[in-house]
């Protein structure tokens, strides 16, 4: 193998630096949508408004439990846009 290839090879294990930073804005956003249409669905399904975990007089099960929902379902939408950002810039 000569210096070109063992270069070209380099380079193309290399995510794309522009992935860096075009990626968690993008997973940002895409959190941010999905907590305004869980918020929506909630209070479709149940009448009342989203409960924040924030507020003391919510009580402690249903604030946790929203709060796992919320974590997990980001977490998934994450998970989902930072492999689609990144499908063909890594080679396993």
């Amino acid at each position: 193998m000569n210096m070109s290839e063992s270069m070209s090879e380099n380079i193309e294990e290399q995510p794309n630096p522009v992935m860096h930073l075009i990626a968690p804005i993008t997973a940002i956003g895409a959190t941010m949508v999905m907590r305004k249409v869980l918020n929506a669905g909630y209070q479709r399904s149940t009448g009342l408004t989203a409960p924040d975990p924030h507020d003391p007089r919510v009580n402690f099960g249903r604030a946790l439990m929203w709060a796992i929902v919320t974590a997990a379902t980001a977490a998934a939408v994450e998970t989902v846009v930072y492999r689609a950002m990144n499908r063909g810039t890594h080679t396993d």
